[in-house]
């Protein structure tokens, strides 16, 4: 089994490798099903273990608009895609866990018992506080010896939310606990939040908790509630590639906390009240009040409210299957991500520059809010090969040392995190 981890602090997971998707039959990524045989196959080997596996299949997630407003009391468009993780796991004698993974092309191991976090930057640190948290929720009895995998780790695609998802879904199996949607996203906030130091919101593991394959999810995240667009007839007309940069992203080591605190600054001059953008008048909001703000929280809270309208607008023209105007806003918001918000990276500007120039793209924007990771292209479906090769030339010519990182894949619809049966 060929596979080496793309490392990254406080996730773990490891990464199938792959060369960079030129030719058009390297768009569709491995069946789910040849997946999972793999992996068990690892995960008995790794384990010593003969009898089968459970096993958790927890997809990552892409937003096609709503850019860092989840933490302002935004709504965002999401959906879940075929990048995973896969987590084989047998429940352990008592509360004690081992999980073991693949770093730098060697295998690690972690055993621990609930409440012993350590670095919270750590690779095991995901595991060791969704112990934790589950355990604070609902009593952890028993914990799990698992095998865990993924196909594109710190891609901007949450990864991180969707591990933690796979590991509280397992934590809730072996101690025969249900955990529901509201109750997942909190659970794994808790993890990002009080455990991991982050301040950003909750669409991550919103977007995997409540995704549906085939639709378009709108996220309502004060509410913690979710409505779903289907995909409209003419959906086959369209579809989305997936740009990985080649150049991995790590939220606690960018400007994301800086960025988040520069909007509830802007929150508070306009209404000393408001904890968030999200809690400002609607009256508040209009030009003249914003440009009484300073400099930069103006801009900040030009970005946060302009994307707030190109949500609204992007989910009525995804029933009408408009890919023009979708693709202006995705294009508009990632703009507005660049120069209002200011956290596009080097790579990702690159990339986006570059699908302007090509026939075929209704428009592209960032996943992982532009702190690296991947651009995301919505493209004319029959055009998607020729697209996918001609922005991965441009690339290639520019960084032609990230050649064999760089990739391009089609990003299907994908369902929530489950439980699947072998």
């Amino acid at each position: 089994m060929d596979c080496h981890l793309l490392a990254h602090a406080a996730k773990c997971a490891l990464l199938f490798s792959r060369e960079p998707a030129m030719p058009p039959n390297e768009l569709y990524t491995e069946p789910l099903d040849t997946l999972i045989d793999r992996c068990v196959d690892t995960a008995r080997q790794r384990a010593g273990l003969s009898t089968m596996p459970h096993v958790v299949v927890s997809p990552y997630r892409f937003n096609p608009l709503g850019a860092h407003i989840d933490h302002q009391g935004g709504s965002v468009l999401a959906r879940c895609l075929n990048q995973y993780t896969i987590l084989c796991f047998w429940p352990s004698d008592d509360e004690s866990s081992t999980i073991s993974c693949a770093l730098h092309g060697n295998w690690q191991r972690t055993s621990f018992s609930t409440g012993q976090l350590e670095d919270k930057y750590g690779w095991d640190s995901m595991v060791r506080a969704a112990a934790a948290a589950f355990n604070a929720h609902s009593s952890l009895k028993l914990g799990i010896n698992g095998v865990v995998f993924g196909t594109l780790v710190s891609g901007g695609l949450s990864s991180s939310a969707s591990v933690v998802l796979a590991y509280l879904t397992a934590f809730a199996l072996v101690n025969d606990t249900k955990l529901n949607c509201v109750e997942l996203v909190e659970l794994c906030r808790q993890v990002e939040n009080d455990y991991r130091g982050l301040n950003n919101g909750i669409q991550d593991q919103m977007s995997i908790a409540f995704g549906k394959s085939g639709q378009l999810t709108r996220l309502h995240v004060d509410s913690v509630t979710a409505e779903w667009i289907p995909d409209p007839a003419n959906a086959t007309e369209m579809q989305f590639l997936m740009c990985f940069s080649g150049i991995t992203r790590d939220l606690a080591g960018s400007a994301f906390n800086t960025r988040v605190a520069e909007c509830r600054q802007a929150a508070k001059l306009l209404c000393p009240d408001a904890e968030h953008l999200g809690q400002v008048a609607e009256n508040l909001r209009d030009d003249n009040e914003l440009a009484r703000l300073p400099e930069i929280a103006q801009r900040r809270a030009r970005h946060v409210y302009s994307e707030m309208a190109r949500v609204a607008e992007g989910a009525d023209v995804w029933r009408k299957g408009d890919w023009q105007t979708f693709g202006r806003l995705m294009n508009e918001s990632c703009q507005s991500s660049i120069h209002q918000y200011e956290s596009g990276s080097e790579w990702l500007i690159a990339l986006h520059e570059m699908a302007t120039t090509i026939d075929g793209v209704f428009g592209s924007r960032f996943s992982g809010g532009g702190y690296g990771g991947c651009l995301f292209m919505l493209v004319v479906a029959d055009k998607a090969a020729e697209c996918a090769q001609q922005l991965m030339a441009l690339y290639l010519a520019r960084y032609p040392e990230l050649a064999t990182l760089a990739r391009i894949q089609i990003a299907s619809s994908e369902d929530t995190v489950r439980l699947v049966q072998l």
